[in-house]
Parts: C-alpha cells; structure tokens; sequence
C-alpha cells in the first residue's frame, strides 16, 4: 500500500508539470508510463541503468537578490542625467507608470539660430494620453496637436518659450520624420521616424541674445516628459493597456526586455495574475480612501553584464514581491499574508534535521528608511519616515542597526513606509529548517507557506516558514514502485509582516512646493559678510585683514559649482566686479560655502555676489549687503611717560620709548596747555618700532610757558594702547 502511495503521489506530481523549460525528461516519463510501461523501466528507459538511480523532479528555489547589492546601481537621479548626455547609441530603457522620462539626444542640427533636435525618450511605444514637456526643468504650455507630423506641431504659448519652441511627439506609431523638421533641418530625412520608439522632436529657436542664457541655460537643453508611458499585457484579460500595476511591469520586463525574453511557455502566469490582483488591492490611508497597494513608476535602463532577474529587483522591490524558479518556469511571489497550504509534522531520515534559530547579527535590523521618488519634489530622491520595529533595539542589545531601502519604482511615501515596514519584519524572522519531508508534502514548492509541528522537542520551532527551495527526486525501490525524496530549506514568516493600520502606524510627510517649473537651476543663498578680528588671517606675527563670506549652497541637484565676485566703494562709486573664484560642491561644509576676499583696504566698503553653475546652466546672483573692511582688535600696552626738557625761552625738548611690542607701529604724541589728556591734541605720529626712542622739539613757544605731553601706541591697524601719564616743562 505503501509503494501505491508513492507512485500516484509521484505520477499527479509529473503530470501537472507538461511543458516545463529543462524538463523533457520528466514529460518522456510520462509518455512512457501512459504507454503501459512500470514506473522503473520509465526510468530506466530514459536514464538508463546508472541514471535510474535518482531522477531530479524538477525542484523549485526563490530567486535571491543578493546579487543586486554588488552591482552598485546607481540611482534614479544619476540614472536621469547619464540619459540626458547626447548620445549616438542611447541606452536601451522603458519607461514605466507615471514618471519623469528623460529624454537622450540622438540627433541635432543648428542653422542660424534655430536647433533642431530629436529626443529618444521611450525604447518602445508609449500610451501618452497625457504628459507635460519640460525643457531644464520648466514646463512648456503647449497649443496645437503634437501628433501631427504633416502640421506646426504644438507650439509653446508661455513665457519663456513662446515664440521660440515646436514639438512633435512620436508615440511609436510614427512613420515618418515631422515634415517641417525634414524641410528646414537638412540634416534629417523623412525616414528618421525612429519607428517603434517614443521620440521627441523640437524646434527650438535660440532667441536674441539678452534672454538667451535666461531661455536655454544648458546646450542642448535637457528634456523631460511626465506622462503615462509603457503599454503592458494583461494576462487575467488578455488585453495591452497602460497600467502602473507592479506585477504586470514585472511580467512584461520579462516578456519583452532586449537581455533575455521570456517565452510564456516558461512563465508561470496564474502566479503573475495572482500577484496583478494582489497589487491592485485598495489600502486604506490615513487621510482618508484608499491608494493601490503596489504600483510601479519609473525608467528601468538595461545593461549589458548583469543577469535580467537582477536588473529587475527594483520593479521587484517597488512590491517587495519575489521571483521564484519552479522546475524550469518562472513565477512570482506578492508580498501578502498567506494561510499555510500543508502541515509539516515529522521529517524523513534521508539527511540530517538543521535547525538555525539566530541568524547573522549582520543581517539583523531594527529600523528601516525608505528612499523613494517624490513627484512633488520634481522626482528627486526623499526618504520616508523611519519604521522602528518594536523592541528590535532592546533584543539587540540596545544599539539600533538601520537598513536603508532604495525604492527607486515608488513615487508614494505612503507605499514606501508599508514596504519599509515589510523590509525590516522580514528580516527580523530567524528560524530555518533545513530537512527531508515526506512524500506528503509534494505540492509544496519554493514560495509556498506551511505549518510546521514537530512536537517534542522541537515546539520552539513551531509556526509558518515559507519554503526558500525544495528539490524533490524520485528513485527506484523495485520494479513496481519508486522512493520519493524532498529536500526542503525553510524560512520563518508571518502574516504580521504585512499587517499594516494607517491611522496608527503612516507617518505624516510634508509635501514639497519646489514645482516643477522652477527657473532652471536654482540661485544660492544671499551671502553674508563680516570683517575684522573674526576674518583676519593670522600668520605668526603678521595679521592680514580680509572680508568673509557665507552662503547657503543652491536647493537643486543639478548644482556643480560655485562662482563668487566682490567690488570695492572708492569714497565716490562702485568699482566693477572681480572674481574671486569657483567653488567646487566638495566645497559644501554642512550645507554652506564659506570664503574670503583678500587683501582689503581697511575702511572701505566691499560687497559679494555668488551664483550657482549647473548642468543646466547658471543661476542668478545672490548679492550681499555692504561690509567696511576693518583690521582685528589687537591690545596694547600703556607706554611710560615721557621724558620732557625746557631748552630755552622758546624750545621744549620730548622723549619718548615705544612699548616693548612687535605689533606696534607707531608711537603718538599728544599735548596740552592744562594736565588733561582728553582735551589734549595730537601733535605729532611718530613712526616706531618696538622699545624705539623717539625725540622731538616743540619750537616756537614764550617765556614762562607750561605744557603738559602724552605718548600712546598704535598698531598698523589703527588700534591704540593706553595714554601714558604726563611730563611736563615751563620755559624759563
């Protein structure tokens, strides 16, 4: 009774795999069984007598991303830039969903003032049924019908593109080049239709000189197009449309990439239609109504050197769904709670029982920070709130470990934080199995859940795991019956995972107001500037007066560099401006630029300018307000008194020593009719080095007169030391 078991447990396993890719030998196992033959002189007749021994039932293994890791893929922002570069030979890309598409020229010609210039913007036909042209990031306002090639086009009726920009839109359907590029161009024929391809033509007339840096900062202008993009097949259906379901994108990036297709024969469709519904199921979010779970926006770029299942983990990961291989084909797996299928309550013999109750402290997190793209941010880079898992910092030893997720194919933070919290559940679930199952347990394949009840004691390891590989092999007993073996890995899981209550666990985002019709790249902040002790460089004993400034680096990304000027007030006008320099972004400190002008005339007034240069241009300039430039505040000692001698009648003899200080410059010397220092005048400024005597003659003076002198130090700066006390004489 036992063999019987074995044979039928084998033949309905075999009989619902018929096509699988690598599997023929199963398929010509089951040709010969309908044909009379017993199971063993199946084997035989297909393996022969040695590969009888075991025959591999075509297993089954979740794709692991691992792999992804090394691959340094760069990021959205990146990627939209490298595809901005003119190119002759444009990357191959499909642009997915609803997102920023940028656009690569792959032909242009310039006569007179007028560019004309092709954009590939779609390696495939798109659904466009609406879109915004952007040109540097400005949105161009557009009347007139794009789509036809035989007319203007659309023409640009808002500043600062009206008059001077003509668009027409290919959305692969195109047969021909517009015939007013063709007929002005010389450059482009008529069969430059780019068929197949979502492509971009623009006529764009440079303008008068005083608006043209302000019109077209970058050459040739960088283009975006925000629409509705890729056509996908529907499996549930049968119909293409556009969708932004992440299950779909991930089935047609299968079924029509350039690396490596795939045939439907070798896919497992039900599972895709399972995962498309799974995708468009309402969530509910705090606001209010509900979002679909899973969507998919984005531009994926195809590489050579890099295997597709990789190059798709990010369609994967806007689902936090998985690939799974089974016996040849191709399946998905959604990132949603399951009920177990199967029930595992004791192991076969045929290999040791592994048990793995922690795993690698490496791989363990306690909070998880999405990076998604917010349309709202002119699709740059922002991350969602940090997920935190509940006592994961206490379990670990109170050190919080962060995983940060790159979710460049989601534009909803509220999508982000769901699979945020998704990302750092999973990887908290420790336990694995690692066993032989019985027979039993033959329909469970990678990416099925069962339970697993081992008993005593073995209770600890009791729950639902997800099957990670299972690799069932069939073997001859005799000549009526077979063994049937099952090696299995499994991994602990969950339905809390995806357990997700939006009034208490989404966080608040504030949305951004950048717009996307900013004027091209984005000015610096208004620098200001200080003098004095705070700038001045010092040197040993040498001080050097400068003027410093500061400025808040530019809000756009585009941003390469800095260029900073200054001018100088004469006492009558401005001078004209100077260049200090280019700052670098490696010059950025915490957000800010900070620099100085030198040298500096001490008392006049200065102002600095700075802009922002960037790939698409530069920016305004940023002005400061007026600083005087001033020397830094040095103190200086109180020299002795002087020494003073009546000559004669008319004569009054003054010493006096400079103070025993290198910064002193000068030493000067005041006088008075009466002891009082503050009413006293300055005679004469001595120039005097340290512990320098000085020795002057007052002349001119009367018989019986008194006068009181005082000396005081000055640096070269201006600065002064204290008044000395006074020395006195009366001529005779």
């Amino acid at each position: 009774m036992r063999k019987l078991l074995l044979i039928t447990t084998a033949l309905t396993g075999l009989a619902f795999n018929p096509t699988m890719a690598r599997a023929d030998p199963i398929s010509t196992i089951v040709a010969l069984m309908a044909n009379g033959a017993t199971f063993g002189a199946a084997l035989t007749a297909t393996f022969g007598a040695v590969g009888a021994a075991l025959v591999q039932l075509g297993g089954s293994f979740i794709l692991s991303a691992a792999a992804t890791a090394l691959m340094g893929r760069p990021s959205a922002q990146t990627q939209r830039q490298e595809l901005q570069r003119p190119s002759a030979l444009p990357a191959y890309r499909f642009a997915y969903g609803r997102c920023w598409a940028p656009g690569t020229p792959v032909g242009w010609a310039v006569k007179g003032k007028v560019l004309y210039i092709c954009y590939l913007l779609n390696s495939r036909p798109s659904a466009l049924t609406s879109y915004t042209v952007y040109f540097d990031e400005r949105a161009v306002v557009l009347d007139g019908n794009p789509f036809d090639f035989t007319g203007p086009g659309g023409a640009a009726v808002e500043a600062p593109f009206d008059g001077h920009v003509q668009i027409w839109i290919g959305r692969g359907d195109q047969t021909t080049c517009p015939a007013q590029i063709v007929a002005e161009s010389e450059y482009f024929a008529s069969t430059d239709a780019w068929r197949g391809r979502t492509v971009l033509w623009a006529r764009l007339d440079c303008g008068k000189k005083n608006k043209r840096s302000e019109r077209w900062p970058a050459t040739p202008p960088a283009l975006t197009v925000d629409g509705d993009w890729s056509l996908v097949h529907d499996p549930r259906d049968g119909l293409t449309k556009f969708s932004r379901n992440q299950a779909l994108i991930v089935l047609d990036a299968l079924r029509t990439n350039p690396i490596r297709s795939y045939a439907d024969d070798y896919l497992m469709l039900d599972t895709f239609g399972w995962a498309a519904d799974v995708a468009a199921q309402a969530v509910a979010v705090k606001a209010g109504g509900t979002i679909p779970r899973y969507r998919c926006d984005g531009v994926l770029v195809f590489a050579d050197g890099a295997e597709l299942e990789d190059q798709l983990d990010p369609l994967l990961a806007a689902g936090a769904s998985r690939l799974v291989r089974v016996g040849g084909r191709l399946g998905i797996v959604p990132a949603i709670a399951r009920d177990p299928v199967h029930t595992i309550e004791d192991v076969a013999d045929g290999q040791p029982l592994e048990l793995t109750r922690w795993q690698p402290s490496d791989s363990l997190y306690t909070e998880c920070v999405a990076t998604y793209t917010a349309p709202d941010r002119n699709y740059e880079a922002a991350e969602a709130p940090v997920y935190v898992v509940p006592g994961a910092v206490a379990a670990d030893g109170g050190l919080p470990k962060r995983l940060d997720l790159a979710l460049d194919f989601v534009t909803d933070h509220r999508q982000a934080q769901r699979l945020a919290k998704i990302a750092a559940r999973r990887g908290r679930l420790q336990r694995a199995i690692s066993a032989e199952l019985w027979p039993d347990a033959f329909d469970l394949v990678a990416g099925s859940v069962a339970s697993v009840d081992l008993g005593d004691p073995f209770g600890p390891w009791s729950g639902d795991y997800e099957v990670e590989s299972i690799h069932p092999a069939a073997g001859i007993n005799d000549d009526q019956s077979i063994t049937l073996r099952l090696p299995a890995t499994l991994r602990e899981t969950s339905a809390a995972i995806y357990d997700w209550d939006a009034a208490t666990e989404e966080q608040d985002v504030e949305l951004g107001d950048l717009g996307a019709t900013i004027g091209g790249v984005q000015a610096p902040g208004v620098p200001s500037v200080i003098s004095g002790g705070a700038a001045a460089l010092t040197s040993g004993e040498q001080v050097t007066p400068r003027v410093q400034f500061t400025f808040a680096a530019s809000a756009s990304a585009s941003a390469e560099a800095y260029e900073v000027q200054y001018r100088r007030h004469d006492g009558t006008s401005w001078g004209r401006w100077q260049a200090v320099g280019t700052f670098s972004e490696d010059a950025v400190e915490s957000g800010t630029i900070t620099g100085y002008v030198t040298p500096v005339s001490v008392g006049s007034d200065y102002q600095v300018q700075a802009r922002t240069v960037g790939e698409y241009g530069k920016s305004g300039w940023s002005v400061s307000v007026a600083v005087t430039a001033s020397a830094p505040a040095n103190i200086l000692a109180t020299p002795d008194a002087p020494t003073v001698t009546a000559l004669s009648s008319s004569t009054i003899r003054v010493r006096a020593e400079q103070i025993d200080d290198p910064s002193a410059t000068h030493l000067i010397i005041l006088r008075n009719t009466v002891n009082n220092s503050i009413t006293a005048t300055e005679w004469l400024s001595v120039a005097a080095g340290a512990s320098v005597a000085v020795q002057r003659d007052h002349t001119g003076l009367t018989s019986g007169a008194t006068w009181f002198y005082w000396v005081q130090p000055r640096d070269q700066w201006g600065n002064r030391g204290g008044v000395s006390a006074a020395g006195t004489a009366t001529t005779p």
